[in-house]
């Protein structure tokens, strides 16, 4: 009456025996690919030491020192913040809501999904849900980053308001 069902692992034995050599040879290649950017950081290092310990020239001075520049500071100094927040957050709702309009459609495609007392179910509502959540977040994000985009704007502005001030009562 019951038939007893065969372990599905058991076919995967010879191919797992085959595929361990490989993944061996993929660990050693990482390896030496590793030393080598170990070598050539090391040698790098050299080279911009070497370059430190150089007689300076007047004429490179002068040229550094024309284009250094104080660090100024920033009355509000939690705006740089707040763009790199921005732009975090636009980068996670990209991705959570495209990840999630996938799986919500496929859901709706799969097993249909009960709205209130209305169960919605099909291809075509599976794939639009898919298309509109892609859109969506797509819209999302690009709100983001233009926001984040406005915030630098503003701090470019008034950082040129404040040179063009100073250089004009200098």
């Amino acid at each position: 009456m019951f038939r007893r069902i065969g372990s599905p692992f058991r076919k995967l034995g010879p191919l797992l025996s085959r595929i361990g050599p490989v993944f061996w040879k993929i660990g050693s290649l990482f390896t030496k690919i590793g030393s080598l950017f170990r070598r050539a950081g090391f040698l790098f290092s050299r080279f911009v030491r070497r370059l430190w310990l150089l007689p300076p020239f007047r004429g490179i001075n002068r040229a550094i020192q024309r284009t250094r520049k104080e660090p100024k500071r920033l009355r509000y100094r939690f705006l740089p913040y707040v763009t790199s927040v921005l732009r975090v957050l636009g980068w996670a709702v990209l991705i959570v809501g495209v990840l999630a309009s996938i799986v919500l459609g496929l859901e709706i495609i799969n097993g249909g999904l009960m709205v209130w007392e209305t169960e919605v179910r099909g291809v075509g509502i599976g794939v639009s849900a898919i298309m509109l959540g892609i859109v969506g977040s797509f819209l999302a994000w690009l709100f983001l980053l233009v926001a984040r985009e406005l915030v630098c704007l503003f701090i470019h502005v008034k950082e040129n308001t404040r040179d063009t001030a100073e250089s004009i009562t200098e």
